[in-house]
């Protein structure tokens, strides 16, 4: 009776074991655009600011997503390899009937936190919500905008890029 036992427990096991169904994804991330959107709010001095709500999925093979976005070792790393944190926006406006690139100087480093902080190596997918939010001023014009967004993950590997939908916010002519 003993004996029937053992190989009845293994075939439990082994079949509860084979419906874990672990993704094989590739180990450079990607991501696929999932929406746009803005919101009137606040900086943290109380002043009134248009924030805008970048959301994309993303998937990564080995979950090397996310950095210490504390350490100024490692910003400085990213920035030598690359001149990016490990969040990357370029911005573009609609003028003349074409999109032309708008330089925003505060662009040029932006980093997410680790999204698997247990450091266990494995498979990651899930949603990044990244705000970006503009000063409101006098003089400003809704202009039309999108985005070009990537990511990267700490082997520096990038991700593909992808474009969001349009969106007016207020910002300067000449800026």
């Amino acid at each position: 009776m003993r004996i029937a036992g053992i190989p009845l427990l293994a075939g439990i096991m082994l079949v509860a074991g084979s419906c874990v169904d672990i993704p094989k994804y590739d180990h450079a991330p990607r991501i696929e655009f999932v929406g746009i959107d803005k919101f009137d709010s606040e900086d943290k001095l109380g002043n009134p600011i248009k924030l805008v709500r970048i959301t994309v999925s993303f998937e990564d093979g080995d979950g090397d997503l996310g950095e210490d976005i504390q350490s100024e070792e490692r910003r400085n790393f990213l920035m030598d390899n690359g001149g990016w944190g490990n969040y990357h926006v370029q911005v573009l406006r609609y003028v003349n009937e074409k999109w032309e690139p708008l330089e925003m100087s505060a662009l040029s480093y932006l980093a997410f936190p680790y999204l698997k902080p247990d450091g266990i190596r494995g498979p990651i997918r899930g949603k990044l919500d990244y705000d970006l939010d503009f000063a409101l001023g006098a003089g400003q014009k809704d202009t039309p905008l999108k985005f070009l967004v990537k990511i990267r993950d700490r082997e520096l590997r990038e991700s593909n890029t992808i474009e969001t939908d349009s969106i007016s916010v207020p910002i300067f002519d000449e800026f």
